[in-house]
């Protein structure tokens, strides 16, 4: 597969996987107890972890022979603006979940049994297309740090 469309798939997988970590990460408030709770955001964060350290090793693994020797312990500058990017679009989201915490309990009162449920795929489609551009744009740096 060719640099670039490896890159773009694997955007395409990180973007869904944000998209699927804040949808769950919001439906598991239906959850009974606290416990419970943080053990469900516990479990998908960890997966999540695991699902981009294998996309990075697939990067890796198959962009190896054509990258030059880049020193383990330097951060690639399109990694570190990518995790700012990342960072500004959580900052971006705390106004939405400072007014709309109330949301889940308006619902519920409205007949709604379960809010939560009903609000994890517009958020988690919501937090993708905000990432989005973010995946496409480490996509293309990675891709243009392949060429001299």
């Amino acid at each position: 597969m060719e640099p670039i469309h490896l890159a773009r798939t694997l955007a395409l997988v990180n973007t869904a996987l944000d998209g699927v970590v804040v949808g769950l990460g919001q439906r598991t408030y239906d959850l009974p107890g606290r416990g419970r709770r943080l053990a469900a955001q516990c479990g998908v964060a960890v997966a999540a972890g695991a699902v981009m350290a294998a996309a990075d090793a697939v990067w890796d693994a198959a962009t190896r022979d054509r990258t030059a020797p880049i020193d383990p312990d330097v951060i690639p500058a399109h990694e570190s603006s990518l995790a700012i990017g990342h960072l500004v679009l959580s900052t971006a989201c705390l106004p939405v979940w400072w007014f709309g915490r109330g949301l889940p309990e308006r619902m519920r009162r409205g007949g709604n049994p379960r809010p939560n449920r009903t609000l994890a795929l517009p958020l988690g489609l919501a937090y993708a297309a905000g990432a989005a551009p973010l995946w496409w744009a480490h996509a293309r740096r990675r891709t243009d740090a392949l060429t001299p």
